[in-house]
């Protein structure tokens, strides 16, 4: 069962925003080892207190299953998601390729803290220990995003926002960025009610605002990802426009993200959404 995020238990409008959806990353190459340490012996620049790391086997570039995985998670189908990844995941990690099970790890991650979050644990760990190990930027954006899912689901959105906003950082134009800025904006609207049903911090409702119309243009490319992403980003400021009681964004988001969410073929439940705060405002298409 798709979990219900926790501001949804605190807030008069919900939100259903779910992963969003852009074209797939650029391609990484990744790297043929490890890093290695840096100091002034021996000709690798390893100290003897230093060695440098295990290059480990040969690397392979990722696997397609990793970017369906994603696209899975962009449009709500969170099962999916961890069906498909979870064979990868394994597989990738017995055969010590460091960015392949890294990133599958994220994004496992990020699907399971959607459903059981404490099943994210694992996978946003080792993909957090494959990121210091690659020094990947993607890797980093995608392990940050997996670790500010979770702490989204456990209602820590203090944290939650600081993880999120580092993933945005390491790679500001990505799948990933832009998921994890829409994820802050929802840590955001949290804090705005500080763990209650009245409004307590209004300025944070203009800062998940701006984070919304960051995500909307860190999106990358075209299709059913870039339109889930956008679907969930007009949500998030449809839902801001509801709290701030002004209805002619309100309708404008709402029927802006329905269109995108049915664009991209997005799960049922995230298109209801911002139906539901179109109802309550009685829009008129």
């Amino acid at each position: 069962m798709t979990a219900i995020r926790w501001t949804a238990l605190l807030l008069p409008a919900t939100l259903a925003l779910a992963p969003l959806a852009c074209g797939p990353d650029k391609p990484t190459t990744p790297p043929t080892t490890g890093p290695v340490a840096s100091g002034d012996g021996g000709e690798d620049g390893a100290t003897p207190d230093e060695p440098a790391l295990d290059p480990g086997p040969p690397q392979e570039p990722d696997p397609a299953e990793i970017a369906q995985g994603r696209h899975e998670v962009l449009l709500g189908h969170y099962q999916a998601a961890i069906d498909l990844l979870n064979p990868v995941y394994d597989d990738l990690k017995t055969r010590e390729q460091f960015h392949a099970s890294g990133m599958a790890g994220a994004w496992l991650a990020v699907a399971h803290a959607q459903i059981v979050f404490e099943n994210a644990e694992e996978p946003a760990t080792h993909a957090a220990a494959m990121a210091d190990r690659t020094g990947d930027a993607g890797l980093l954006a995608a392990a940050k995003l997996a670790r500010g899912s979770i702490l989204l689901a456990e209602g820590d959105a203090a944290a939650a926002s600081q993880a999120l906003v580092a993933a945005a950082a390491a790679e500001p134009t990505s799948v990933a960025a832009a998921l994890a800025l829409v994820y802050d904006g929802e840590a955001l609207i949290g804090t705005a009610f500080g763990g209650g049903r009245a409004i307590i911090n209004p300025g944070h409702l203009d800062e998940a605002k701006e984070a919304y119309n960051n995500a909307a243009t860190a999106a990358p490319g075209t299709g059913d990802e870039a339109d889930a992403l956008l679907g969930r980003a007009d949500e998030g400021l449809a839902a801001i426009a509801d709290y701030q009681k002004d209805k002619d964004a309100t309708c404008k988001h709402a029927f802006a993200s329905i269109d995108h969410y049915k664009a991209a073929g997005a799960a049922d439940f995230l298109v209801s959404g911002p139906s539901e705060l179109a109802s309550k405002r009685k829009c008129k298409p």
